[in-house]
């Protein structure tokens, strides 16, 4: 039998990554997440809110209030734009947002954003600051394979200290920050032989491929 909305307009598109951030946050926390998305920009999941009108809307005191948004922005749900709005967090949000205006921009960080979550040993929301750290590496002129590269040196790096230490507790790699320090070696390198990065990235997938095999991951016996 068909679906059909009682209302056309006004609803929200919940999925999973709207149900798993319940499990990130309390009860209020995800009440108030809740009402954002609701009121939330569709092309771009950003809401300017006054704490006073929430905390009516609601039925909650201002205090509650900022310490759920404070909560929603630690766990990486929600963040703060520039201008002071809240935004949900792309994973979280299940629209694609709309390209800034400058469309180059978004088009580099969208490119980040793929490239960032390919790796198994990434575990990345790309949280607004994630975005925003992109955006700034665009405003220097760094180029989405000058980004892969590091992605590659860093990965590599990160691979040989897990097989080097297998047993212990696995910390995946949680967000762009982490190869800030790799991007900038990697730009202050230009002339670098593209037979060397050729090299990385086979390391890259080799270590991969060996580090999945160890966690018994399915892709890795499809890889090799």
């Amino acid at each position: 039998m068909k679906l059909v909305l009682k209302q056309s307009t006004g609803w929200f598109a919940a999925g999973w990554a709207f149900g798993e951030a319940m499990g990130l946050v309390s009860d209020a926390a995800f009440k108030l997440f809740v009402w954002v998305c609701l009121q939330a920009d569709r092309q771009t999941g950003r809401l300017a809110l006054s704490v006073p009108a929430v905390a009516q809307a609601l039925g909650r005191t201002a205090e509650q209030v900022r310490g759920g948004l404070d909560e929603l922005v630690e766990r990486g749900v929600c963040g703060w734009t520039a201008a002071g709005a809240i935004e949900v967090a792309d994973y979280y949000w299940p629209y694609e947002k709309q390209l800034p205006a400058d469309a180059g921009a978004r088009q580099f960080i969208v490119g980040v954003r793929k490239l960032l979550l390919a790796p198994a040993c990434v575990r990345c929301r790309f949280t607004v600051a994630d975005e925003k750290l992109a955006g700034a590496l665009y405003a220097r002129g760094v180029t989405l394979p000058q980004v892969e590269r590091a992605l590659w040196l860093g990965c590599v790096r990160k691979y040989t200290t897990l097989l080097n230490h297998e047993g212990a507790p696995v910390m995946p790699i949680a967000s762009l920050q982490y190869f800030t320090t790799i991007i900038d070696e990697v730009v202050s390198q230009p002339n670098t032989a593209d037979s060397y990065w050729a090299y990385v990235h086979r390391q890259f997938r080799t270590l991969e491929q060996r580090w999945m095999a160890t966690r018994g991951h399915p892709a890795a016996a499809a890889g090799s």
